[in-house]
């Protein structure tokens, strides 16, 4: 799938680490480098808009990784991902980095799959594969467990899979759609099966969340604490899977887990992503979700509240989405309709 080249920066002065991640990148990325703070400065004030993501350094010699990000925080400069890297992510670093709201640290030595799995998550970068048939085959049949598991955890708590079947079948309607209205969009219909289904697990990770009399027992903030974490869960769930013929669902899959709950304006979670950082894969899932939990509380015909609802979202929570999602959901609403007439759910 065609996008363009995202621009990171690396602020680190030992040579030899840029080199290192230079290598690791340069293939999904165009790469500037800064061997200083005070190079990382000049880079953030001249062409903070071109930057797409930091990857910084803590120990510096004269100005730091946290001079760096006292800088960003005092230029008011908040909507380029940093992460951090360091050999050793102490407690104190993790504490004085979170008041920078910055969360991702890259570890040494370079995990190379690591590094470039979480850099695509945050970036919303959907990796090109050429899906072969043995990829097909295994991925179908990591899908299949992933199911039996899913199932078997909402049959323990007397629910089944119909809100998850929904939510792939309505993403099968708007990625159809979308691919038509997008010529450069090298999405065929294999694609488009495994990012359905990878609606379906969005919510997966709620299987490792505590029992939900410890919830109650741990009381009403933990309990909303805990449930959020279902996004880092789910992802850390379908991430266990390393084969390489599985590997274009599992980064798709997993991203969704982790991103379905951002927000367009930055004021979801788990990392408060803003803008088109965030994949449109991801959006469409966040606004699918979204649609399906107001449609699920009306009663009876199913098919009336569905114009309402989608009016609803485009006009009253125009920071969930960005505005080519909204449009996407507006055009898809006659066989939004004619999905749920014939179903009648």
């Amino acid at each position: 799938m065609a996008q363009d080249r995202k621009r990171l920066l690396i602020v680190d002065d030992t040579k030899i680490d840029r080199i290192v991640l230079k290598s690791i990148l340069n293939n999904d990325f165009e790469v500037l480098e800064a061997s200083s703070g005070n190079m990382a400065f000049e880079y953030i004030t001249t062409r903070k808009d071109q930057l797409d993501v930091i990857l910084l350094d803590l120990s510096m010699p004269h100005i730091d990784g946290f001079d760096v990000l006292k800088f960003m925080k005092e230029k008011g400069i908040d909507d380029i991902p940093v992460f951090i890297v360091t050999a050793e992510p102490t407690r104190d670093n993790v504490e004085r980095a979170l008041q920078y709201n910055v969360g991702e640290f890259i570890g040494k030595p370079f995990d190379k799959d690591d590094i470039l799995w979480r850099l695509r998550s945050r970036l919303g970068i959907i990796p090109e594969y050429d899906l072969q048939k043995e990829d097909l085959t295994e991925t179908g049949k990591y899908i299949s467990h992933l199911e039996t598991l899913y199932k078997n955890y909402l049959i323990n708590y007397e629910r089944n899979d119909t809100r998850c079947r929904i939510m792939s079948d309505l993403m099968k309607i708007m990625l159809n759609a979308y691919s038509k209205s997008n010529r450069n969009l090298k999405l065929n219909q294999d694609n488009i099966k495994l990012i359905s289904k990878a609606a379906y697990f969005c919510d997966i990770g709620e299987i490792l969340i505590p029992d939900k009399q410890m919830q109650i027992m741990s009381g009403q903030a933990r309990s909303q604490e805990l449930q959020k974490k279902h996004t880092i869960y789910g992802s850390n769930l379908i991430k266990l899977n390393r084969s390489a013929q599985c590997r274009y669902f599992v980064e798709i899959c997993s991203s969704m887990c982790l991103h379905h709950h951002e927000r367009f304006d930055g004021k979801g979670y788990p990392y408060g992503i803003k803008g088109k950082n965030n994949s449109i894969y991801n959006q469409m899932c966040r606004v699918i979700d979204e649609f399906e939990d107001k449609r699920s509380k009306f009663y009876g015909d199913s098919t009336k509240p569905i114009k309402f609802v989608i009016r609803r979202l485009v006009n009253d929570d125009t920071g969930m989405v960005s505005k080519e999602v909204y449009n996407l959901l507006e055009e898809c609403e006659p066989q939004i309709f004619n999905y749920f007439l014939k179903r009648n759910v």
